[in-house]
């Protein structure tokens, strides 16, 4: 496989290189990409070749967390039950550092091919998806760069020594710390911090 290393502005990601990462979810490809938690890896949710790739990438990955990235909280509920408790605790917390646990929709769920009852959802800060959400309106099944729960992976370098060979493209931003999510069960219409905290509103 030939892999795509692009180096994009942190701030001001230049439009033609998200346009390329677009393309390249568009045909079933995996895209390495920074958020505001870190490196991450993830590809069009509604793709099953794309998915499938995905999982023998990291074939652990079912338990570890993962997320579907979201271009606006409203498409959430083609995916889950969003109930009007879950809406008003997420929509003014989103984008933000979170991931909202929501009871999935069973065709999702089968989709996914994860036997679990509920979906994580994020939306992120970062100005890459910011830029790419302008062009690109469908969901990414996200998961972060890593294939042990030990690694901490900060360095583009250091990534694309692990991933060049396994993803299509790698946006480049330079170094990025890690800085979990905050993770918030609201299943049950019920509010259940799994991971960080539920910051007061914005």
């Amino acid at each position: 496989m030939n892999s795509t290393r692009l180096e994009v502005h942190p701030l001001n990601p230049q439009p033609r290189f998200v346009k390329q990462a677009a393309d390249i979810l568009d045909k079933d490809g995996l895209v390495l990409y920074p958020t505001e938690s870190g490196y991450a890896i993830g590809c069009n949710a509604q793709s099953s070749k794309a998915i499938h790739r995905l999982y023998q990438l990291k074939k652990p990955m079912k338990k570890f967390v993962m997320a579907i990235i979201l271009p606006d909280i409203r498409k959430a509920s083609e995916f889950a039950h969003v109930s009007n408790f879950a809406f008003q605790i997420m929509k003014h917390r989103v984008p933000g550092p979170y991931t909202f646990i929501l009871p999935a929709d069973p065709s999702i769920a089968r989709k996914l091919d994860v036997k679990r009852p509920e979906v994580g959802f994020r939306m992120p800060e970062h100005p890459f998806f910011k830029e790419l959400f302008r062009i690109y309106d469908k969901p990414i099944l996200s998961t972060a760069a890593k294939l042990s729960d030990d690694e901490v992976l900060t360095e583009p370098n250091d990534l694309w020594k692990i991933f060049q060979y396994s993803v299509d493209m790698m946006i480049d931003c330079g170094e990025i710390g890690i800085h979990p999510t905050n993770i918030i069960s609201l299943v049950g219409d019920s509010i259940e911090i799994i991971r960080g905290n539920l910051l007061p509103e914005p």
